[in-house]
């Protein structure tokens, strides 16, 4: 019998709503620097966005992407915000490299927080999924990183959302 040592260091969580004002800005003043504009969000990317290439979208091509954001195109919400259905025309832009256009998409839109946490958890997204593909994944198209403005682009789903499907009591009837 023989012993196995490794160095552990735990992971410690904090929970930003738990902290206070004044941590919340120390924090932000010592951490790293949030992005601000497409180019710094490449580079938090890094090596990944060869592989799997994500468009930066302007704020002006989502509001035709969205017919400027109309109320009777919004698939849904949630603590992230409002989620809306668009189509990306083929006059766009010329230089889009997805097939095949107008493209429908889901378009979910930042709420506004503008928190430290708020811009984090966006990046986290960008980051995450703009590293994944799997057919069993809905596809992260791109994103917009303008002004305040924080907006995810996904390939759009017709029969609705996951949770919908999974949780849904008509599904589960029909599964009966």
């Amino acid at each position: 019998m023989g012993n196995c040592w490794c160095k552990w260091e735990p992971t410690i969580y904090k929970n930003p709503k738990s902290e206070s004002p004044k941590e919340q800005e120390r924090e932000r003043r010592e951490g790293s620097k949030l992005p601000s504009n497409p180019e710094e969000v490449e580079d938090l990317r890094g090596g990944d966005s060869a592989a799997n290439p994500l468009i930066a979208f302007t704020f002006e091509e989502l509001k035709i992407i969205t017919a400027n954001f109309r109320q009777d195109r919004v698939l849904g919400g949630g603590g992230f915000g409002n989620v809306y259905k668009g189509f990306i025309p083929e006059d766009l832009r010329e230089d889009l490299q997805i097939q095949p256009l107008p493209l429908p998409v889901a378009v979910k839109v930042h709420d506004g927080d503008n928190s430290y946490q708020g811009h984090r958890e966006w990046l986290a997204e960008v980051i995450f999924l703009g590293q994944l593909s799997h057919p069993n994944l809905v596809k992260l198209i791109g994103y917009c990183c303008q002004d305040d403005h924080r907006v995810l682009i996904y390939e759009y789903m017709p029969r609705g959302s996951v949770e919908n499907n999974l949780f849904s009591k008509k599904t589960r009837q029909n599964d009966e």
